[in-house]
């Protein structure tokens, strides 16, 4: 009998077939199995959101967006999906741009919504997560967020439906501490941070941070983020006699300073500046006078982790990317990608816990959470955050003459290997010299 209901069930759901090598079926109470081809399955789609920066002054966050994150789905649907209140359950991703401005990042989150998302997943930088999470908390949707300091997240909760995987403020500053200390400086800090959320919980830390370590910080103000008005700030750090430069600045605020930094020939002992210096694009633009830049480095493929969906090594899972996006071994692959593939391991790790689209249950799993992933442990805490660490980093020219991202200082990630010591700036130098 048993037999006989499943044969007129399967032709049944040939109405039901998604067009895409997989079949959705009308629902039961026991999740599906295979075909007889071996093909899953599924009793219905599960829609999940996405909002990154495709576009705007944040678009080399969004860069590999929505490709690592669908190749992700794609590889939890091969393995059957995910059951959800007894339903198989295939997960269908929907990408929306943020723009690079919170506004839009709002309205996205409120489209994906709109459109049936059950959650939603949210990256890159507080300007985008920020206002994700909130929307998410007003519509009781949950909220998976990466890539954003935990602290300037932290400010605008507390939060029920949202959780966050990323390093704090303290944390990036303190993998900055550890250039300072290793190059020989008057220990005056030069901040350079915009009005925006990330600008201003930096400024606001390394006040206090700066004072205790034996720093002085020498702070021109707040800028308005895509003006490229830096001269009186690079004369007034110049004139200050700022050996550091401190500072968190999107991609091309970071470009225009620096290049007038060149013009009033200014050139710090170092210079650590968060969020622009990951991206080798950054460093292109620059050419010589990034010799020796630092930055904080939150992932790359040398680092000792697995991904809980394909079992890839961080090298294994960046040669997968390079063919995916047709660059060569040779080439920098951005920073972010493991977290776009994080974002999915823990979206689908607590609704497979979970169990259901029900809101207390993954909840429930969210507080539980206790995963090893592409970028390392997550367990959320109870402001919905897990803390990450990060190494330091500097641009350094290789014996091609090419700038390459180097390991220098790795207090506190020591399983991660440095791969060079670091130096003082050295910046235009070189070319002068010429």
């Amino acid at each position: 009998m048993k037999k006989l209901l499943a044969a007129f069930l399967a032709v049944l759901i040939l109405a039901g077939c998604c067009g895409c090598g997989v079949t959705i079926r009308t629902p039961h109470l026991e999740p599906s199995g295979k075909d007889e081809n071996g093909e899953w399955i599924f009793d219905k789609e599960v829609i999940i959101g996405r909002v990154a920066p495709l576009t705007g002054s944040l678009s080399s966050f969004g860069e590999g967006t929505p490709d690592v994150e669908q190749q992700a789905i794609d590889a939890v649907n091969r393995s059957g999906g995910i059951v959800l209140d007894g339903r198989r359950c295939r997960l269908v991703m929907i990408t929306e741009d943020s723009g690079s401005s919170t506004k839009v990042a709002q309205a996205a989150a409120e489209r994906l919504i709109n459109k049936g998302a059950s959650m939603i997943l949210a990256a890159h930088v507080a300007d985008t997560v920020s206002p994700v999470s909130s929307v998410c908390e007003r519509e009781g949707v949950p909220c998976i967020a990466v890539d954003a300091p935990t602290d300037a997240w932290v400010t605008n909760g507390p939060y029920e439906n949202s959780w966050l995987t990323h390093f704090n403020t303290e944390a990036e500053i303190l993998c900055f501490l550890d250039a300072w200390e290793s190059v020989e400086t008057n220990r005056r800090i030069g901040l350079v941070t915009a009005n925006d959320i990330e600008g201003i919980e930096m400024a606001t830390f390394i006040e206090d941070f700066a004072a205790k370590k034996g720093y002085e910080v020498m702070d021109p103000g707040r800028y308005t983020p895509g003006l490229g008005r830096f001269y009186s700030m690079v004369l007034a750090l110049k004139k200050s006699e700022c050996d550091i430069i401190l500072g968190v600045m999107e991609q091309p605020d970071f470009i225009d300073f620096w290049q007038e930094c060149r013009r009033q020939d200014y050139k710090p002992k170092v210079c650590t500046v968060a969020k622009a210096c990951i991206f080798a694009s950054s460093i292109e633009a620059l050419g010589n006078s990034a010799n020796g830049l630092v930055s904080e480095v939150w992932w790359n493929e040398d680092f000792p982790y697995t991904s809980s969906i394909t079992g890839q090594t961080c090298s294994g899972f960046a040669n997968t990317y390079r063919r995916s996006a047709g660059i060569t071994v040779d080439e920098a692959i951005p920073p972010t990608i493991a977290h776009k593939h994080a974002n999915v391991e823990i979206a689908c790790d607590i609704l497979r816990r979970a169990g259901s689209l029900d809101l207390e249950k993954i909840r429930a799993a969210a507080a539980s959470t206790d995963l090893d992933t592409i970028v390392g442990h997550i367990a959320f805490n109870d402001d919905k955050v897990s803390l990450m660490n990060c190494v330091t980093g500097q641009w350094q020219k290789n014996e091609d003459g090419d700038i390459e991202l180097k390991i220098v200082l790795n207090t506190q990630l020591p399983r991660v290997e440095t791969t060079s010591a670091i130096t003082e700036l050295i910046g235009w130098e070189e070319e002068e010299e010429r």
